[in-house]
């Protein structure tokens, strides 16, 4: 459910001999860590499976809780069984709990996208400062896990550099702090916690840049799309005619692309829902009317259906919160 797969996995290849496999890695995914197996790491390759950014992550829910809440979400939107996520968040869990508490040499393998840095958010929320090194994708310009090469990701599990095509770096008590609160202010049940993180998270800038781009998934005012909704709808009005295209089109405006074509898709139905839908899905993508005037912001779209943004919940229709680009904050 990772945004876009880039490449294969590599082919498999020797584990250096010389290297202790009492380690356990941490990635964003199940392409990521096919890539990591790939390239001969020794220890054990563990996905971070779920598409934090969409769905109810609300606080106050412990780890059994919040497991519940988010297979009920995916399941629900037909990207996933229940059980079999439930059984997979748990196996997951327990093993970085059993890493943290044995002192097991941990990795963390992640990007600079939203996608990433919410699950990595979760993950620094759960180790102790000190307790892991972090090899950070794509921070001067965005690269995935699977677009590393194995020079690149022996060097980074090897050493304290990888170059230019990632950074590697201890899980300081600031970087695990600056974790700790974006995790914080996202499951919070309002927004106001995101504004500070968005401007001042010198231990690991991308997690501010992801609490920004956060917030731009709140309604805009003047519109009552998010910049993703806005982004789909532009791509068909110049020119997209079918959900691919149009998922394609707006991953291309993205500065680090984090939305996956089954998310993509789930928004399309939306817009193409209600009683004055801003869409047309057949026999191909075409804007009605209404999605015409809300794209150039003469109305503003109020047929919203409900949704959750982390521990925000938005009802439908009108907005209570909507981001103001002049601003650059949800109010």
């Amino acid at each position: 459910m990772h945004a876009i797969v880039r490449e294969r996995p590599l082919p498999p290849h020797p584990r250096p001999a010389t290297l202790d496999a009492a380690v356990l890695h941490v990635t964003n995914g199940d392409s990521a860590a096919h890539h990591l197996k790939a390239a001969g790491l020794p220890g054990e390759v563990v996905p971070w499976r779920d598409v934090l950014h969409e769905g109810p992550v609300p606080a106050g829910l412990d780890e059994e809780r919040l497991r519940v809440a988010r297979a009920a979400f995916l399941s629900a939107l037909g990207w996933a069984d229940e059980q079999r996520v439930r059984t997979d968040m748990q196996e997951r869990d327990e093993r970085l709990a059993a890493a943290v508490k044995s002192g097991e040499r941990i990795l963390l393998w992640f990007e600079t996208d939203l996608y990433d840095m919410l699950q990595l958010a979760q993950v620094l929320d759960r180790i102790p400062p000190g307790g892991a090194r972090l090899v950070l994708a794509g921070e001067r310009e965005f690269k995935s896990v699977t677009e590393l090469d194995r020079r690149v990701i022996e060097e980074a599990f090897e050493g304290p550099d990888a170059g230019p095509d990632a950074r590697v770096l201890s899980a300081t008590a600031p970087v695990v702090a600056a974790g700790r609160a974006l995790w914080l202010a996202f499951r919070a049940p309002e927004p106001d916690g995101l504004h500070g993180i968005a401007t001042a998270t010198p231990a690991l800038p991308a997690l501010a840049d992801a609490a920004r781009r956060h917030l731009q998934q709140y309604p805009w005012r003047g519109t009552g799309l998010n910049r993703s909704e806005h982004a789909l709808l532009q791509a068909v009005d110049e020119g997209a005619r079918t959900p691919v295209d149009a998922f394609l089109a707006q991953q291309r405006k993205e500065e680090r692309p984090f939305m996956g074509d089954a998310t993509a898709l789930h928004y399309i139905g939306r817009l193409a829902s209600g009683r004055q839908p801003l869409l047309e899905t057949d026999p191909e993508l075409r804007l009605t009317a209404p999605g015409r005037s809300v794209l150039r912001g003469d109305d503003e779209w109020t047929e919203r259906p409900e949704r959750w943004l982390g521990g925000v919940r938005l009802e439908a229709g009108p907005p209570r919160w909507s981001y103001d680009p002049a601003l650059d904050r949800v109010t």
